[in-house]
């Protein structure tokens, strides 16, 4: 049916007061989530503010036709304004008690704080002199004002506080207001609304237009929610709270405790919403409903509605905001919420004149998962346990976190079987081994070395060991791996006389000959790796890349594309693959060979000093990136130009499922926007020359240093380690950049499969041998996704060591005590615990390069820092509650989080801690 046709009947849905109560069950993805529970709620009897929803379609109509409305949408917009007014015998905008509505968004899906709302919708200026309290109208008023520039016009907030500041002093109560008006007009070319119709068609077409912003994009790719058509909106009857806040009828942070768990505010509950203020919290037993805890926190900063209580002069920021008879309706209604849907619920809910009200619920987020941790912590364990027990006559074996898992944090299904396979004897890595001369075992080449555990890549130690010469009973010593992981980049040198057998003297000669021929073979392939990469191998490449860009993948028949991904892979991951590896490799062991003679030179400090000048100021693929992206922030390219180069890059790139720069340059745009605040002297190039000048001046002067040291005679062997390392070292960098072309070719086929079944993002989860049974079995595969989705998420929360000894694997994943010289109490937002990099920022706009591990550590978020989001690992925000933008975000992105007063104060920026969002610790790690 079209969207016309559509329209000739009622399609804005009315609620409360009555409404829904003969109506079919509410559809989330006409109505939108928020839209459908209201709608439900109201047709239970509860007490819920009223008001209306526009369904979805009419937002993809207003994306699809340039900003207009459906026709016929504006005269029941009307109709339904005329009946609200009716049935609360109040004038919308007029009047000394006027109805004010909120305008929020609301899709299928929750998308928390990544679209927008208007609160107040109907004040404008004329109604000063119609209220009895006009300074608390103009202070409302100016909220109202600040928060439609920033909607509508994305005019900074700090924009609107310098401007109502310099016009605070004035007598005239609506000056700041009036100041806020005039830099919109001014930012925005447009006169601001100041007749309630028009200023809510204005609110209505923000949110629609919302559905599009970078946040609400970034957020959409990162959850797989691309399928979405829009958002719907509600527009609801102003419910002034004197106290607001949020109930969940089961602990999100852990669900098997019976408890439910209260915040509360003074004021509306945006104040909570945004940080603003610590919350009260009261924890209540589920079966007894006695109050089993309860923190105060400090509610200074309170956005208050229109209406005054009479009360209110009373209210105390550091006094309770709810006393134990109004916790315990609220748990009475919580419960008999989860009762009416049958699942756990959180329910955001405000109070006013003794009176409860219900302004939305939602299932729990994350209690699938949280759920699910113990039971895939057990499952992992029990595996473990049988693969000791099947492939060795050991009693003890050890698992080692591998450096992939530096760039490749809990890769999906699809991923893990791509880059997994890359990794055995027989992908691409081991292929390089063996064009080295090695020779992997045959469990190395179907297997690999490499085992993913409760979601992290770890290094099996007695596999690895068999990556260079099979059937030779060398191994490495255990306890040396504990004390120094990095002995695993060279071949074992421990002989283990128990692993030989009869034919070991009979096959020592071929492994001496072996050893040789290796040896030669890695010394010319080492002399030839530049050019022979750059030369033979990269130009073809390249052209197959360019030639797969113009393929038309949506044509091809569903066997064609599963042979055009194998394809791919087969060239990207194997054949090009290991040569990407090499030049680097080779680099690797230049540098190796010349830190281990300029310390026999000069000594173990000056040597690796020197060592790590003249392995620094090289050109690579990063450097070339950065200063491109600089130079973008100084509109000297732009970013069209930077996408051509970069486009396939992304924050977390080694991982398929990751939107590629090209894809969603949302991440980009905001470290374009930080680094205009960077001067020339402190830009990516002033750096990189002045790391090249110091390498520079050391090579002039290495003659005279290795003079000094009595070593003069080894000159021409030190410069010519420089000069491989030099040469050979970029590609370190540069084979990935060129590896990662081959990713996004990959990737692009992945997402063909996504759209023509309608799946998405969730073909990653996907294993690469379904792919040709999922047209078949459809639903069972479906099934099978949504588990694995739920199993990645709830191993992200376990805290995972860096070492695993088959002697503790019962405690496996458990939270660890850590030797720290200070531990500091915080309040669990979203469970987990991670270990990693603390970086202090005070805007978003200061986020830049962000180490691998960072943990976030700021005073608290909005929507504008979602961007980062997709690149950190934990957040510890100053303030906030459960509902706060930073703790919802959080939970959807399944990182850990805790709030922490004064903690960009305490906690040294770069200092490595653990950040336990389970328990509510925040442990500053000595090193």
């Amino acid at each position: 049916m079209s969207m016309a046709s559509e329209l000739k009947s009622q399609v804005i849905h009315p609620f409360g007061l009555g409404h829904g109560a003969e109506a079919s069950d509410p559809d989330p993805e006409l109505l939108g989530g928020k839209g459908a529970s209201l709608i439900s709620m109201s047709r239970a009897g509860l007490p819920v503010p009223p008001g209306f929803v526009i369904p979805v379609p009419c937002c993809r109509y207003y994306h699809e036709h340039n900003g207009e409305w459906p026709e016929g949408l504006e005269e029941q917009l009307s109709r339904a304004m005329e009946q609200l007014e009716e049935e609360l015998d109040r004038r919308f905008g007029r009047g000394p008690a006027p109805l004010l509505v909120s305008v929020r968004s609301g899709a299928a899906r929750s998308m928390p704080g990544m679209m927008d709302t208007i609160l107040n919708c109907g004040l404008h200026p004329g109604l000063a002199e119609q209220l009895p309290d006009t300074e608390r109208f103009w202070t409302v008023y100016e909220t109202f004002v600040r928060q439609f520039g920033r909607t509508v016009a994305g005019i900074e907030e700090r924009r609107f506080e310098e401007v109502s500041a310099a016009a605070a002093g004035s007598e005239d109560h609506g000056a700041p207001a009036m100041a806020c008006i005039e830099l919109y007009e001014q930012e925005s070319g447009r006169k601001f609304p100041v007749e309630p119709w028009a200023t809510l068609k204005a609110c209505i077409n923000a949110v629609f237009a919302s559905w599009n912003n970078e946040r609400a994009r970034i957020y959409r790719s990162a959850h797989n929610l691309e399928y979405l058509d829009g958002t719907a909106v509600t527009v609801q009857a102003m419910f002034d709270s004197e106290v607001s806040g949020i109930a969940f009828t089961a602990n999100p942070s852990n669900p098997t405790a019976d408890e439910i768990i209260i915040e509360s505010a003074y004021g509306l509950g945006e104040s909570i919403v945004s940080g603003d203020v610590a919350p009260d919290r009261f924890v209540v037993d589920s079966g007894t409903h006695r109050i089993k805890q309860r923190e105060i926190g400090r509610k200074e900063h309170m956005i208050m509605g229109l209406s005054r209580s009479e009360d209110e002069a009373d209210f105390d920021p550091e006094a309770p905001s709810l006393n134990d008879e109004q916790i315990g309706e609220l748990v009475a209604m919580g419960m008999r919420v989860e009762e009416y849907f049958g699942y756990p619920v959180d329910i955001e809910w405000g109070i006013a004149g003794g009176r409860l009200a219900l302004l939305q619920s939602r299932a729990i987020r994350g209690l699938d998962v949280a759920r699910d941790v113990e039971t895939g912590r057990e499952q992992e364990i029990i595996r473990l346990k049988q693969q000791l027990a099947d492939r060795t006559h050991k009693k003890r074996k050890i698992w080692v976190t591998h450096n992939l898992a530096e760039t490749l944090t809990a890769p999906t299904t699809m991923t893990w079987d791509i880059i997994g396979d890359f990794m055995k004897g027989d992908g691409g890595f081991g292929r390089m081994y063996q064009d080295l001369g090695y020779r992997p075992s045959k469990e190395v080449r179907e297997e690999g070395f490499l085992e993913l555990i409760c979601g992290n890549i770890y290094a099996d130690v007695d596999r690895a060991a068999k990556l260079f010469w099979d059937g030779m009973p060398f191994e490495y010593d255990h306890e040396e791996v504990l004390n120094d992981q990095s002995v695993l980049e060279t071949a074992p040198t421990r002989f283990e006389a128990a692993n030989s057998d009869g034919s070991f003297l009979l096959r020592l000669p071929g492994f001496i000959a072996a050893v040789i021929r290796s040896a030669r073979i890695t010394k010319q392939a080492r002399a030839e790796a530049y050019e022979h990469f750059e030369n033979e191998m990269l130009p073809p490449y390249l052209a197959r890349l360019e030639r797969w860009s113009e393929q038309d993948l949506a044509s091809l028949p569903t066997g064609q594309l599963i042979d055009a991904l194998h394809e791919r892979i087969e060239l990207v991951m194997n054949d090009f693959g290991k040569e990407s590896l090499k030049p680097g490799f080779f680099g690797g062991l230049a540098q190796g060979e010349l830190e281990a003679l300029l310390t026999q030179l000069l000594g173990p400090e000056s040597g690796p000093q020197l060592c790590r000048i003249l392995s620094s100021g090289f050109e690579d693929s990063t450097v070339r990136q950065n200063r491109m992206l600089y130079d973008v922030a100084r509109e000297k390219v732009s970013l069209e130009t930077f996408l051509q180069s970069f486009g396939h890059r992304a924050v977390g790139e080694m991982e398929l499922a990751r939107p590629r720069w090209r894809e969603d340059p949302g991440y980009l745009k905001t470290m374009i926007q930080s680094q205009r605040n960077i001067s020339e002297d402190h830009s990516p190039e002033a750096m990189h020359a002045r790391n090249r000048r110091r390498r520079e001046e050391s090579l002039h002067n290495l003659p005279k240093t290795l003079a000094d040291a009595g070593a003069g005679f080894m000159y021409e062997k030190v410069a010519g380690l420089a000069e491989e390392a030099r040469k050979l070292l970029p590609y370190r960098e540069t084979g990935k950049h060129y590896l990662l072309m081959g990713f996004e070719a990959i990737r692009n086929v992945l997402l063909e499969f996504g759209r023509r079944w309608e799946i998405a993002s969730d073909v990653f989860h996907l294993h690469l041998n379904e792919l040709p049974e999922f047209e078949h079995r459809r639903d069972a595969l479906m099934e099978k996704i949504q588990a694995r989705s739920v199993r990645r998420e709830a191993f992200k929360r376990l805290d995972m060591p860096d070492v695993i000894d088959s002697r503790h694997l019962d405690d496996l994943g458990l939270p660890r005590e850590t030797e720290s010289a200070d531990e500091l109490d915080a309040f669990s937002l979203s469970p987990g615990t991670v270990t990693g990099t603390a970086r202090i920022i005070r805007d978003p706009s200061e986020a830049l390069d962000l180490p691998e591990d960072c943990i976030l550590v700021c005073p608290s978020t909005d929507p504008a820092w979602t961007a980062l989001f997709t690149a950190i690992r934990g957040l510890i925000v100053e303030r906030g509650g459960v509902l706060s933008h930073g703790a919802i975000t959080a939970r959807d992105f399944s990182i850990p989080a805790v709030s922490c007063s004064g903690a960009t104060r305490t906690i040294p920026d770069g200092a490595r801690i653990r950040l336990d969002g389970d328990r509510g610790h925040v442990t500053l790690i000595e090193e």
